[in-house]
């Protein structure tokens, strides 16, 4: 009887071994195809969540393009996100003050820097130290706008080869007023007039706009979204729009370029988001995939269309990002640095 019961008990022992072989062999090739499904779904929603609230600092003040830029953004991407995104401005310096702030901040998800070339712009030309390119990573782009050249109403400028006319005669006898020397504007006075335009720096956008309008600045570097009201309603004019082609808009469609006038100038602000030297690669690739939604939505394109910002591809992947990105700094190097 006891050795019946012993032989029960091994044959029972036996087969539970196999089972369990069995079980482990079937999970092995189960996994694998659960790890893939799991996978894959990370892929598309990103592996990463993000648990409180994000901050995004912004270089520049609180109502001109790039704040504005940010907050339309912000407000779609904490949908996606489903956590608060909070703006924090850190202007001065053309936006070195904040990328500096930014990069002092810890890597892990929750501090994000907007910024355009102009920081880095400032590293290349040698006017600061902060080591703008070497300690962000591209993101995200978000928009790509143009500069344009501009004039008051009275001036006796129509376009940009009646003014270049002058300028080679009369070197030193024009300013041209821009946010930031330099910056991407202060760039462009110095590519399209080289030595010849002195750019005088404003610390507020209006002021300059008033100078323009009142004929005590002869001529400005701005955006089109920061004078459109001025376009519309005739108090200023533009004389060139700094782009390889023409621009669509209804009240710039007329106006000359650089490109078709031969002028290599065709420097923009692309303003995208940043993150810290360090942070995580899975954090980085959670954010994008949020923000490719968020610029994706009615409410972001219908905005952009208004601000004249879909005249340029705007949208980068964060690979397509990092690209874009040292090329931009490469050719900033070739053509500005010290």
């Amino acid at each position: 009887m006891k050795k019946k019961m012993k032989k029960r008990i091994s044959l029972i022992s036996t087969l539970v071994l196999v089972g369990a072989l069995l079980v482990g062999c079937g999970n092995s090739g189960g996994n694998k195809g659960n790890n893939a499904a799991t996978n894959t779904a990370d892929a598309d929603t990103g592996a990463w969540e993000f648990e409180r609230r994000i901050e995004i600092i912004c270089p520049w003040g609180a109502g001109g393009g790039a704040d504005t830029t940010l907050r339309t953004f912000a407000s779609e991407l904490e949908k996606e996100l489903n956590v608060p995104v909070v703006i924090n401005n850190k202007e001065g310096a053309g936006g070195v003050t904040g990328v500096d702030f930014a990069i002092k901040q810890p890597a892990d998800g929750y501090t994000w820097l907007l910024s355009t070339q102009s920081p880095m712009l400032a590293e290349i030309t040698g006017v600061t130290d902060v080591p703008v390119y070497e300690k962000t990573i591209p993101v995200s782009r978000l928009v790509h706008d143009v500069n344009i050249i501009i004039a008051g109403k009275n001036s006796p400028y129509q376009n940009l080869e009646e003014l270049l006319a002058y300028v080679e005669e009369n070197p030193g006898a024009i300013k041209a007023g821009c946010m930031s020397i330099t910056g991407l504007d202060g760039a462009i006075v110095k590519l399209v007039f080289g030595d010849k335009v002195e750019p005088v720096a404003y610390s507020e956008g209006a002021q300059m706009n008033a100078d323009v309008m009142g004929g005590h600045l002869p001529i400005a570097v701005v955006g089109p979204a920061e004078v459109m009201g001025l376009i519309q309603s005739e108090d200023i004019k533009v004389l060139a729009v700094c782009a390889e082609e023409r621009l669509t808009t209804e009240e710039l469609k007329d106006v000359q370029c650089t490109g078709e006038l031969g002028i290599d100038a065709f420097y923009g602000p692309a303003r995208g988001i940043f993150a810290v030297e360090g942070t995580p690669q899975e954090v980085i690739d959670a954010f994008d995939a949020a923000a490719k939604k968020a610029v994706a939505t009615e409410e972001f394109k219908s905005w952009a269309a208004s601000q004249g910002l879909d005249q340029r591809p705007g949208y980068l992947n964060h690979e397509d990002y990092k690209t874009w990105w040292a090329e931009e700094y490469e050719g900033l190097k070739e053509a500005l640095g010290s």
